[in-house]
């Protein structure tokens, strides 16, 4: 029977019941949500909980491991099951947990691609309202001017890299890239790449074992380039990869490349950022290959959401932290003399400009 709605109020009195027609409050849920598993996360590396399972583990052993009560413990070892965590195998009369792939590949310790320390770094960022009310009300005193990871990378060059190295894993961001430069059809003509902001060194890496007779520079703040050697040694190409020390923004790249990489680095005003790829168009050969591939912002610097929370997060700590518009970025690299050949959008909020001299 179709329900009959009275035109004289009827229809509000029915959203004061059933709720507003239309909208729900269910994204404001399931935000909700994701904290309480990221919270169940936190929770299990600090437990070390995914060491615990060997070849696999009952409910009943890992809570006398523990020393919790075993009802509850299974109860939270299936929720880490529901989230893709653990897997559950039913044997006679018992059902054993063991770690799913994502767990065992970046979860556990002994694992090569571990983010255990990029979960717990995005830990460290959250904030109680008290703590992100001061650092809104906190005005600069003297803004800086210099490149805005220098302060982490001064103090802690091995730490900042090894980070850099987990993210750029763990989010696919090096196979997207390389693969992108790879498919260019002068590719395999060019001769050597530059590669701004590069620490650990992968992406140049990666395409040099691509194409065998790539050859690589890595130009990064001077406190870097001691760590970024012990990776290129590391990686058995020392004889093809050089590491250089420098400013971005003050000192020259040289000359005679092919293809330059930019991976977010570049996170200063559009006047800042015109200087830099203008020595960066001087730097390439004819016809060379700038990706410039970095969490841009919209027109209106609300989207992706993720470069939204990059910017704020950045911004509360760096004094001089800029995070530019595709539009922004792009206005810049027509004015240093490229013309765009490519936008690519990819997963995290990162943008990527393929631009060409």
């Amino acid at each position: 029977m179709k329900e009959k709605i009275d035109k004289t109020g009827g229809a509000g009195k029915l959203d004061r019941i059933m709720g507003p027609a239309g909208i729900t409050g269910e994204a404001l849920i399931i935000t909700l949500q994701a904290a309480e598993e990221a919270y169940l996360i936190q929770f299990a590396l600090e437990k070390d909980l995914f060491e615990l399972f060997g070849p696999g583990k009952s409910a009943a052993e890992i809570s006398g491991r523990l020393g919790y009560d075993s009802r509850k413990t299974r109860a939270l070892l299936d929720v880490y099951v529901s989230m893709g965590l653990l897997n559950k195998v039913y044997k006679p009369d018992v059902q054993i947990f063991k770690p799913s792939a994502i767990s065992r590949l970046y979860l556990k310790n002994s694992s090569p691609y571990s983010i255990r320390e990029l979960i717990k770094g995005r830990f460290s960022r959250l904030m109680q309202p008290a703590e992100l009310e001061e650092k809104l009300s906190r005005s600069p005193v003297r803004p800086s001017t210099g490149p805005s990871a220098a302060g982490q990378a001064r103090k802690d060059p091995g730490p900042f890299t090894r980070l850099m190295v987990q993210h750029a894993r763990s989010s696919g961001s090096i196979r997207r890239l390389t693969g992108l430069v790879a498919a260019h059809p002068r590719f395999y003509r060019a001769g050597r790449v530059l590669d701004l902001g590069g620490s650990h060194g992968l992406y140049t890496a990666a395409l040099c074992h691509i194409n065998n007779s790539l050859e690589g520079v890595i130009f990064d703040l001077p406190e870097i380039i001691g760590v970024t050697r012990t990776y290129i040694e590391e990686y058995g190409l020392k004889e093809r990869i050089k590491a250089v020390g420098g400013d971005f923004y003050q000192d020259s790249f040289g000359r005679g490349y092919q293809v330059v990489l930019a991976v977010n680095v570049f996170h200063r005003t559009p006047e800042m950022l015109q200087g830099v790829l203008q020595k960066i168009h001087t730097s390439l050969d004819p016809k060379g290959v700038l990706y410039l591939q970095h969490r841009y912002l919209n027109e209106k610097r609300t989207a992706p959401k993720e470069s939204a929370l990059f910017y704020l997060n950045r911004t509360l700590e760096v004094d001089a932290f800029y995070l530019p518009t595709v539009r922004e970025a792009l206005h810049c690299g027509i004015e240093a003399g490229f013309r765009l050949s490519g936008l690519f959008r990819f997963r995290g909020g990162d943008t990527c400009l393929r631009l060409e001299k």
